[in-house]
């Protein structure tokens, strides 16, 4: 194997690794409550420290899901597109599975589904 395509090899995080990550974030929860470190030390915590793993998943929807999502909040395409900040002709897309939503809007979309509109308010 060459140098590049060693560089290119995706490694995934140890479980042990990831368990000492989340050790250390409850490490730091604890001397916090207890007064050793302050409020800004903690908030420091770095996605380096954490690792990706940490860090919430975001769910892909399918276009069914996401015509449900907005059919459970009760409102239009035109409103949820107004909500998320998306052309009305985004929303009809990812609906019919022309487009899939991605990024910010796939966040914004699962933060609807699972906490309601009011989340976005």
């Amino acid at each position: 194997m060459t140098t590049t395509a060693k560089a290119r090899t995706k490694k995934a995080t140890p479980p042990a690794k990831s368990r000492m990550r989340g050790e250390i974030v409850d490490a730091m929860r604890g001397l916090h409550k207890v007064g050793a470190v302050s409020g800004e030390e903690l908030e420091k915590t770095t996605l380096r420290m954490l690792g990706k793993d940490a860090l919430p998943k975001v769910e892909a929807m399918s276009p069914d899901e996401i015509a449900a999502v907005r059919a459970h909040a009760g409102i239009s395409q035109a409103v949820l597109a107004g909500f998320m900040n998306v052309a009305v002709n985004t929303v009809s897309q990812w609906e019919r599975g022309e487009r899939q939503p991605t990024g910010a809007a796939l966040k914004l979309l699962n933060v609807v589904k699972h906490n309601g509109l009011d989340a976005l308010r």
